[in-house]
C-alpha cells in the first residue's frame, strides 16, 4: 500500500487514496471503518474527538506487527513537525489516531502491557533530548509524556474494555494522540469554560459507559492527578501497576514486540 506504515495521513487524504479505498478487506481499512463508526454515535462522549472523525481532520497512523515501536516513532515525529508550527487553538481537531496491528484475543492485562512496552520503545527512538521543565518522574503531577520535544497526551484504547467502553474504538490496540497544549487550550482547570466542558464530557463519560466512572480523571496539575493513570484506564482484569510502566529513557532491546498477530 502507498498508505503503508509509519506514516502520518491526514484522514480525509487517505480515504481518497486509491491503494486504502481499493483494499477494504485489509485490517487497516476495517480499523478505520469501525472507529468511524464508533465515534458516529451521537452519544460517544468526545465531543472534539466526533467533531475531528466527521471533519476528517484528524490524523492517521497504521503501525504494523513487530515493527509497532519503529513506525510510531516515525509517524509520530512527522505528526509532531506537522503540528508545532500551529497555534493550539486551530490544531484541537488534529488529534493523531494510531492503530496498531494487534490481536484482540488477548487479555485486557496483556494488551495494556504491550501498549506500554510499545511506548517506552516509541521513547527509547527519540533523538530530541526530554524537553526542559517537564518531569520525567511520572509520579510528578507536572509529567506528561514527551516526543520530539512536545509534550503529549496518550489516550489508550483496548478492545479488551468491556466496562470503560469509551476506551474500546475497535479490534486493535489504538492510541488519540494530543498534544498536552490542546487541552490547557480547549478545557483550562483555571477557567470556568475549561470546568463546564471537562464536567460536560465526564457526564457523558458516565452516561455512554453505563454508570462506570473511572476514578481516576483529573485535572492536570493537580496535586493528587497523575496523568499516567489517565492514559491507561482500569476496571476488572486490567493491569493494576502501583507505578508507571513508563520510565524516560529506558532502554530497549531492537526486538520484535510481543502479543502480535503473525
Amino acid at each position: 500500500m502507498s498508505t503503508g506504515y509509519g506514516t502520518c495521513y491526514r484522514l480525509d487524504a487517505l480515504e481518497l487514496a486509491a491503494d486504502h479505498v481499493r483494499n477494504a478487506r485489509h485490517w487497516t481499512y476495517k480499523a478505520v471503518e469501525h472507529f468511524r463508526s464508533v465515534l458516529a454515535n451521537p452519544e460517544f462522549p468526545c465531543l472534539f474527538g466526533r467533531k475531528a472523525v466527521n471533519g476528517a481532520t484528524c490524523h492517521i497512523l497504521f503501525a504494523r506487527a513487530g515493527q509497532l515501536a519503529d513506525d510510531i516513532a516515525m509517524g509520530l515525529a512527522d505528526y509532531v513537525r506537522t503540528v508545532t508550527p500551529i497555534p493550539p487553538k486551530q490544531r484541537i481537531g488534529s488529534p493523531l489516531v494510531v492503530f496498531l496491528e494487534t490481536a484482540a484475543d488477548y487479555t485486557l492485562a496483556e494488551q495494556q502491557a504491550l501498549a506500554w512496552k510499545v511506548l517506552r520503545g516509541v521513547h527509547a527512538r527519540d533523538p530530541h533530548p526530554w524537553p526542559q521543565g517537564i518531569p520525567t518522574d511520572p509520579d510528578d503531577n507536572a509529567w506528561s509524556f514527551c516526543f520530539a520535544g512536545m509534550p503529549l497526551f496518550i489516550n489508550m484504547n483496548f478492545p479488551g474494555h468491556q466496562q470503560m467502553k469509551s476506551r474500546n474504538l475497535g479490534p486493535h490496540i489504538t492510541f488519540v494522540i494530543n498534544p498536552r497544549a490542546n487541552f490547557d487550550e480547549v478545557a483550562n482547570v483555571n477557567t470556568e469554560s475549561g470546568h463546564r466542558i471537562r464536567e460536560r464530557i465526564r457526564e457523558r463519560v458516565h452516561h455512554y459507559n453505563d454508570g462506570v466512572m473511572p476514578d481516576t480523571l483529573g485535572f492536570f496539575g493537580d496535586a493528587d492527578n497523575y496523568e499516567w493513570k489517565q492514559y491507561q484506564l482500569q476496571e476488572a482484569g486490567s493491569l493494576n501497576p502501583s507505578r508507571c510502566p513508563f520510565h524516560a529513557h529506558a532502554v530497549q532491546p531492537a526486538t520484535p514486540d510481543i502479543l502480535i498477530e503473525t
